[in-house]
């Protein structure tokens, strides 16, 4: 094993050295990041889904992300596609932007 070491190391140092670097293709559009955060359980939601779901159809600059929050489970319907990893994420951003509450639409 010891003996193995140093040509593993050197092994890896080579392909390292040899391999070529990574460039971002000119062809890729910059885009743009759109969230929302949605719930099944609140009745505001579908029309804003919807809003996203045609930004998503029309707009190829837009990267679109819809995250369900967990914390309108607690009306009796559960969202399926709910996480409470979500709401903390939102939480999280809530935060960091200084904002005293989260929502939905």
């Amino acid at each position: 094993m010891k003996h193995t070491r140093p040509l593993i190391f050197a092994l890896t140092l080579a392909i390292v050295g040899f391999s070529t670097p990574l460039m971002a293709s000119e062809s890729i559009t910059p885009r743009a990041v759109v969230e929302l955060y949605t719930s099944e359980g609140c009745s505001s939601c579908p029309p804003a889904d919807r809003v996203l779901y045609e930004l998503n159809q029309e707009r190829s600059d837009l990267l679109v992300l819809s995250y369900h929050v967990d914390y309108w489970n607690y009306l009796g319907w559960t969202d399926p596609f709910s996480d409470s990893m979500f709401s903390e994420r939102q939480r999280e951003y809530a935060q960091h932007m200084r904002e005293r509450y989260v929502y939905t639409p």
